[in-house]
């Protein structure tokens, strides 16, 4: 439990959280009741799944004093939820492990991960093929399925050499907004579970650091964003080696152990400093405008 400077603290940094997402709530139309709702049942849902007791069942009067939501409510939000359809699972299509493998070394990409072009098909059995490649992950799908729906969605080419070339290293669909929403619920609450361990288990902390400089001119940004893009693209490439080379899937032979979801990423963002809150100070000190953030 944290003491009450340290409670004060963390509830200043969840309003600083909230910010991007109330604006966002806003935006497309969701009003603060609908919010509130949503806040409630995730309450109760939350608190049901991780807070039980061993060996005592989980009664409403004891959801009602984890939660702080009344025991009416609770009973009424237990009673009432139904299975909601379940969002696009966009890291766990077969689109996505298509593309996951072809990055994922050699044959298919040089070691760094760079993919490389492939033909459609080739009768020599040492030959690297879309179609070896779409196979290695399943025999369910047809080939050619999985090539017209890469085409459609403009992550491939398919050139007139009959090559197939991987054009974006990653399945989102420009036009798939349901694609992208899935992201805005599963990656920043993956960053802020990595911030929340790193508070409770400084011992063993994970991967968390960023860059920030706050006096970069506006005509600079253009070409900062797509060096941005060009660093984290490499970066995702190498990663992509490292995770498939322990993935037991792919690799028989990797440690074995409970089984676990590894996730390395990387982003960009920018705002006009005039409008970003304060740099934090620490010991009466202004924090340096430019400096590396990491986890301890």
């Amino acid at each position: 439990m944290l003491s009450r400077p340290l409670k004060e603290q963390f509830v200043t940094a969840i309003r600083r959280l909230l910010r991007p997402v109330v604006r966002q709530l806003i935006t497309y139309g969701i009003a603060y009741p609908t919010f509130s709702e949503i806040v409630k049942d995730v309450y109760v849902e939350v608190a049901e799944r991780d807070f039980a007791l061993p060996f005592k069942r989980q009664t409403d009067s004891r959801l009602a004093l984890v939660t702080g939501v009344n025991r009416k409510e609770v009973s009424r939000l237990r009673g009432g939820r139904t299975r909601q359809r379940l969002p696009v699972e966009v890291e766990d299509t077969l689109a996505t492990h298509v593309i996951g493998r072809w990055m994922g070394g050699p044959p298919y990409s040089d070691v760094a991960g760079k993919p490389r072009r492939l033909p459609y098909d080739s009768q020599r059995a040492n030959v690297a093929t879309f179609t070896r490649l779409v196979r290695s992950v399943s025999v369910d799908i047809p080939v050619r399925s999985i090539l017209d729906e890469l085409l459609r969605v403009g992550t491939v080419e398919l050139r007139a050499d009959s090559e197939v070339e991987l054009l974006r290293e990653a399945h989102v669909p420009v036009e798939d907004l349901s694609a992208k929403l899935t992201l805005l619920g599963s990656d920043p609450g993956e960053l802020f579970a990595t911030i929340a361990h790193n508070i409770e288990q400084p011992e063993a902390p994970r991967l968390q650091r960023k860059v920030v400089y706050d006096n970069v001119g506006h005509d600079a940004l253009v070409e900062l964003r797509t060096a941005a893009r060009t660093i984290g693209e490499e970066f995702i490439r190498r990663a992509n080696v490292l995770l498939a080379s322990y993935d037991r899937d792919r690799n028989p032979r990797a440690p074995g152990g409970q089984r676990s979801r590894v996730v390395l990423g990387a982003y960009y963002f920018e705002e006009d400093a005039a409008s970003a809150d304060p740099p934090p100070e620490s010991d009466g000190h202004k924090a340096p405008p430019g400096r590396i953030r990491r986890s301890r």
